[in-house]
């Protein structure tokens, strides 16, 4: 081609035409990409102002409402109400966008997840439905997370509905039930029975999982076993909860017992609280109110007590030695219950809890039958002649003084036998074992000591995960690590963990899961399956309140899906800041699209 044609052509009208539709379109692109990046920004925020909606539980239909507040403060993105949403349709939408998201997050880490643990338990929503609860315990890399499966409605709670409704759930998410090895439960027959429960029909499928009652349920059950055996403690109790009842109904007596204890104290009274029976021990907040508000509680039912019989029967109950001491006395023992409740309510609790946290709460009430406790020990200082706090206390003589102490040892014995019971010094075998094996922070220092430390739990790890399982029908499951290479590797396993220094269970579960899985392949099985066992059920009981706090009487018509995707989102551990919102775009516009 001549320049000169080229020159032509430059200064002529259609090259001129031609620049110019060039930038106009190119103006065109970028302003289409501004606008799309806009929207695509504004539906983000709104995105992230549902999930924090979920998150604190603000029902939906407030949508609008808080758009239009960050509009008021000038938020960038609400400024204009170009892009905003306000249909409830578009709201349940963006749920489910933000839903999707935490259900593909949930998918990834069940498949990064060798084996599963599940804890289960069932309960009656406020419209008396049935619910069973599901959450998972996962392992990646030797960290542990508990999940938040589905909390969906059955149709009855026996055994084999509950299984079935597991099992779908689970198949569901692409779980086989031959990878679940540890389920957790509160132990109520249909869960845990020796035939025909929710844990026996999952041996048919598992022949390698692991039962568990939850101990947080146990220590409730140690507390209530014991109360329940000496009549003076029930006593106890149903005065306490007359006393809160006699309170609670009337805002008049309660402002003249509140004036009382200022003029007595120069401070607030504590609130009374109930000894509830569906509470973890909750005696303990009662009988802590009870001894602080005790001196405004006698002077007040005093001046009540004419010509009502309530506060005459009342009054006349908290004057008697026996309910003073048995404050003094519950003051001491239940914290020591109170504590070990706690540890099984840990989000990370473990298998190597349970020894030493059982063993200290025994000596610790132990120490108590022998000798008064703190709270006691200065009841009992400064009650003299019967006169505590310059008050007269009736039935203070020699003889129900002794019946008190005769009562308070059979109470704290009774602690101490059904704390044995429930945890035995076998607690649940297989697990004492594997915590026996995994857990450095217990072996003997000598290193010609850990093949005889360790015999006993290695035989019995090997021979129920070494071996294979035969049903009924002959089916042969075949075993999850080669027996006799676990044995062979022992002292060589626990000799390296022990040479690390410092490790405790969880430590020494991810060292052998990250670091020797090469080397001990049936080692770092072992601690995949052991930190996956749950051996507390308080992540459902947390669930079923999180149920009750977004199904309220006000939201009563909420239904099986919508409950649970809003427990989904406002139980995951994701925030605002690390909550993936462009995925969640994406679904929420591919879904748009469909609808189209």
């Amino acid at each position: 081609m001549q320049k000169s044609a080229l020159n032509e052509h430059s200064g002529s009208t259609d090259h001129t035409t031609a620049c110019s539709l060039n930038k106009q379109q190119l103006a065109i692109k970028g302003h289409t990409e501004k606008a799309k990046e806009i929207s695509s920004n504004k539906l983000e925020s709104q995105l992230v102002v549902v999930f924090d909606m979920a998150k604190r539980m603000i029902p939906c239909h407030q949508f609008v409402g808080q758009t239009e507040l960050l509009r008021a403060l000038k938020a960038p993105d609400f400024i204009s109400t170009d892009g905003i949403y306000r249909h409830s349709d578009s709201v349940d939408d963006m749920e489910r966008s933000v839903e999707s998201v935490l259900l593909s997050q949930l998918d990834a880490k069940i498949q990064e997840s060798e084996f599963i643990g599940v804890i289960i338990d069932e309960t009656v929503n406020i419209t008396v439905d049935k619910k069973l609860i599901v959450y998972l315990k996962l392992e990646n890399r030797g960290e542990t997370e508990t999940c938040f499966l589905g909390n969906f409605d059955v149709d009855d709670g026996t055994a084999k509905c509950i299984f079935a409704k597991m099992s779908e759930q689970l198949q569901k998410r692409g779980v086989a039930l031959s990878r679940v090895l540890g389920l957790g439960s509160d132990g109520a027959s249909v869960m845990t029975g020796n035939r025909g429960s929710v844990g026996t029909l999952l041996k048919t499928h598992s022949p390698f999982s692991t039962q568990v009652h939850c101990g947080a349920h146990r220590v409730a059950l140690v507390a209530l076993d014991a109360s329940k055996a000496v009549e003076a403690v029930a006593a106890f109790k149903r005065t306490t909860t007359s006393i809160y009842s006699y309170y609670k109904h009337s805002a008049t007596k309660t402002k003249r017992l509140r004036n009382v204890a200022l003029d007595l104290n120069d401070d607030d009274m504590i609130s009374l609280k109930q000894p509830c029976a569906v509470r973890w021990l909750s005696l303990q907040r009662a009988v802590d109110s009870i001894q602080l508000n005790w001196p405004a509680l006698v002077t007040q039912l005093g001046k009540e007590a004419e010509g009502n019989a309530q506060a005459l029967g009342l009054h006349r109950e908290i004057l008697t030695y026996q309910y003073v001491a048995w404050i003094h006395t519950l003051a001491d023992v239940l914290p020591v219950m109170t504590k070990l409740n706690l540890v099984f309510q840990k989000d990370d609790v473990n298998l190597f809890m349970i020894k030493p946290m059982v063993r200290a709460s025994d000596a610790a009430l132990i120490q108590l039958r022998d000798a008064p406790g703190p709270a006691e020990e200065k009841f009992l200082t400064e009650c003299q002649d019967g006169i505590h706090q310059n008050v007269k206390l009736t039935r203070a003589d020699a003889r129900s003084v002794q019946a008190f102490k005769n009562a308070r040892e059979r109470y704290i014995q009774h602690l101490i036998d059904a704390l044995h019971e429930r945890f035995p010094d076998d607690t649940l075998n297989l697990l004492s074992s594997l915590d026996t094996l995994l857990n450095p922070d217990q072996y003997p220092q000598e290193k010609e000591s850990l093949r005889e430390y360790a015999r006993q739990a290695i035989d019995q790890v090997a021979g129920h995960f070494g071996e294979e399982k035969v049903d009924e029908d002959g089916v042969v499951t075949a075993p999850l690590i080669n027996g006799s290479n676990f044995r062979r590797d022992a002292p060589a396993v626990m000799t390296a963990l022990l040479c690390y220094g410092g490790l405790r269970f969880t430590g020494a579960c991810g060292v052998l899961i990250r670091d020797m899985a090469e080397m001990y392949p049936e080692w770092a099985t072992l601690a995949k399956i052991a930190v996956v066992i749950p051996v507390s059920s308080v992540p459902a009981e947390r669930g079923f309140s999180l149920q009750t706090r977004i199904k309220t009487a006000d939201r009563s018509r909420l239904g099986d899906v919508k409950v649970t995707r809003l427990m989904r989102i406002a139980s995951c551990r994701e925030t605002m800041d690390t909550m993936d919102f462009k995925s969640a775009a994406t679904y929420f516009n591919d879904a748009k699209k469909r609808k189209k």
